[in-house]
């Protein structure tokens, strides 16, 4: 059996599609799994365990590109392609392969439903997790339990001894920064909560985890700033040695939930019931106002909603984690 899963992007959807592959192998333990990923995202998918090949595709490089990759798959002769993307651009990808069984995902949009079968109907209360695992159920008529694999046994945590810190149960990680500001809780929130943790904890390290550009933006005594410092690897490794993390909803705080640790997301701008984190090491934190969630498309000014959570609640939340 080979099976490609077409899921290209971007970094917190992906982990959140980790469970197929553990499914997949319950149902054709000697199944071969490809994963189809867009070029900057392949270190992600290099974390997840049982995959057999990555196939890239150069998302920048235009029709060249998309044939090129197009060619290589198809060269696979795959028994079975899930478009777990299910947008036009996957659509049209998919369907042009040569494949045994094709399906979709459900909420497929737009019009990419007309291309590629489309499983069920969208629940919009249905968390991503569970929606990408149903395309696998409308095949094979089986229910499957999520179970996330991440892989972070061979990685080095180098890293932490260049800044001085010890891999200790006293870390935990802040992973404040998100596209949009309605996804993003303000610097000094942080800053304010991190003062409440030195104070309840004087032993507690803080890592700051963020891209190159976010270096800088938050400062604290006990906060160690580790934004730009990392790759995809050594940010999942880094996390699996923390106790805990606390961020906004985001693809690093999905690979927290992932690798196991506490979590605790602060939701802002985003739709809770798709995009979640699943299970039971975490808590979502929101200002639950009547129009939540507002997603950045309403006529208030949805930054200040989510700045309406305050430090002593998120601290209040995750005091019981830190002793």
């Amino acid at each position: 059996m080979k099976i490609l899963i077409v899921k290209p992007s971007s970094f917190g959807d992906i982990i959140q599609a980790n469970p197929v592959i553990n499914a997949v192998k319950k149902q054709w333990p000697d199944a071969v799994i490809d994963w189809l990923v867009f070029k900057q995202w392949k270190q992600v998918v290099e974390l997840f365990a049982n995959i057999d090949n990555i196939r890239v595709w150069d998302r920048h490089g235009g029709l060249k590109a998309f044939f090129k990759i197009l060619k290589e798959c198809n060269g696979q002769n795959y028994d079975l392609v899930i478009d777990l993307q299910g947008l036009l651009r996957t659509a049209v990808f998919t369907k042009l392969l040569k494949a045994g069984q094709k399906i979709g995902v459900s909420g497929m949009k737009e019009f990419s439903y007309l291309l590629v079968k489309e499983p069920y109907k969208r629940n919009k209360k249905e968390n991503a997790v569970i929606r990408n695992l149903n395309s696998l159920s409308y095949i094979t008529h089986e229910k499957y339990q999520p179970e996330f694999e991440i892989d972070t046994d061979n990685i080095s945590a180098d890293i932490l001894k260049i800044f001085d810190l010890k891999q200790s149960n006293k870390l935990i990680a802040f992973v404040p920064f998100s596209r949009g500001k309605t996804k993003t809780w303000k610097a000094d929130n942080y800053t304010e909560l991190a003062q409440m943790i030195n104070n309840y904890d004087k032993d507690i390290k803080i890592l700051l985890l963020g891209s190159v550009g976010d270096y800088g933006k938050i400062r604290y005594k006990n906060i160690t700033d580790l934004c730009g410092k990392t790759d995809i690897k050594q940010l999942a490794k880094i996390l699996s040695l923390c106790r805990f993390a606390v961020g906004a909803d985001t693809g690093a705080m999905h690979l927290a939930n992932a690798v196991g640790i506490k979590n605790a997301f602060i939701f802002g701008g985003s739709d809770i019931n798709e995009t979640s984190p699943y299970g039971n090491n975490s808590i979502i934190i929101s200002a639950y106002l009547p129009c939540s969630p507002c997603r950045g498309r309403c006529k208030f000014d949805t930054e200040k909603c989510l700045n309406q959570i305050k430090p002593d609640k998120v601290f209040e939340r995750i005091k019981k984690w830190i002793k």
